[in-house]
């Protein structure tokens, strides 16, 4: 849906389960307000388990800025149940003004920009051990100063995974790579795809395992769910496996509770 401003909200995105729109924050700038609405009834149940899926997202997103990765600033999370949206969740971050997605840039059909700093962020995003779970042209935003280089920004971590320990060449860090690779193979032709993967600063001998794999990788469904699938199983692991580091690195994460009343 084309976004429009109706008394400084502007809609970015509404579609059955997922609303989008932008807010004027109280001390400057904007935020970006994601909802998930009409939820299943099951999740309540589910959340005797596994957290909310904007407060994982929450948590992600504080951990990578602690890191220094570039990613919008999470300003609060909520979930409540109205009539108008039913079992909802929602998750508000600071808008980044200017920034574009990568998707509509490698669309326009101009000259791309260089993508081998976005690998470099994966690689960081990895060796801080999360994996994005969709890293897509769409997922990641760009920011094009005239006479600079682009400056990305990771956003929608809403199935990311986070482990206790950094995870670069590892099969969800491929997966990640491969996503990627394989979305932008389908938007224009990879004729830079080896410095790139450079980049991210991978040896010669995975860089040619990575490119075997590219023509086999499937994005769709199901194969999608069966990688995400096999992420959720691993992170688990190692929070079982590994009880001790789990427990620090939760408390690495915690930030401030960004729990809004809803």
């Amino acid at each position: 849906m084309t976004a429009y401003d109706t008394h400084d909200h502007a809609l970015i995105k509404a579609e059955p389960t997922t609303m989008i729109w932008s807010e004027p924050l109280d001390g400057g700038g904007r935020a970006v307000v994601k909802m998930y609405r009409h939820r299943s009834l099951c999740d309540p149940l589910r959340r005797l388990a596994v957290p909310y899926r904007v407060e994982r997202e929450y948590g992600l997103l504080a951990r990578l800025r602690e890191h220094a990765i570039s990613c919008p600033e999470p300003l609060w999370w909520s979930h409540g149940r109205n009539r108008a949206h039913g079992l909802h969740e929602i998750l508000a971050t600071r808008e980044i003004g200017g920034a574009v997605p990568l998707a509509l840039l490698l669309r326009a059909g101009a000259k791309p920009p260089d993508l081998a700093p976005l690998f470099l962020l994966a690689r960081r995003m990895h060796e801080c051990g999360i994996s994005h779970g969709a890293f897509y042209p769409a997922n990641v935003l760009v920011e094009t100063p005239a006479r600079h280089p682009p400056t990305y920004h990771l956003i929608d971590l809403a199935h990311g995974c986070r482990f206790t320990s950094g995870i670069v060449g590892t099969r969800p860090a491929m997966f990640d790579l491969l996503d990627m690779l394989r979305t932008i193979e389908r938007l224009r032709p990879l004729q830079d795809c080896e410095r790139w993967i450079a980049g991210y600063g991978l040896a010669a001998d995975a860089t040619r395992d990575l490119q075997e794999r590219l023509a086999q990788h499937r994005v769709e469904r199901p194969w999608r769910h069966l990688h995400r699938a096999e992420t959720d199983l691993r992170s688990a692991w190692t929070t079982i496996s590994r009880p001790a580091a789990s427990r620090a690195s939760a408390a690495a994460g915690q930030n401030r509770p960004g729990m809004r009343p809803g």
